[in-house]
């Protein structure tokens, strides 16, 4: 998780009061409610980013020789295999 639970809440809490001021929407529960309600799915997406680096990172283990051998950057890999993960399963990182 790249951002930490207080930065994530700080949005959340701004995107709810962004769209309060909007006055395009109204909202049936409280402002607090609605950033919890963001702030989980910010936090969902988070970690199903980070689970999307963890299987890239697997997937690459089983190449590590052929990478250390052809002196490949390890991290641009595992940003490529991610991406081409997320493309898959249709996920904007």
């Amino acid at each position: 998780m790249r951002l930490k639970p207080a930065k994530v809440e700080h949005l959340a809490h701004k995107i709810a009061g962004n769209l309060q001021a909007l006055q395009r929407m109204q909202f049936n529960v409280t402002a607090e409610q609605v950033a919890g309600a963001i702030s989980r799915v910010i936090i969902a997406d988070l970690k199903r980013e980070v689970e999307l680096e963890k299987e890239a990172e697997e997937i690459l283990k089983k190449h590590r020789m052929t990478i250390d051998r052809q002196n490949l950057s390890y991290n641009t890999l595992v940003a490529r295999t991610k991406q081409q993960l997320a493309r898959k399963r249709k996920i904007v990182l």
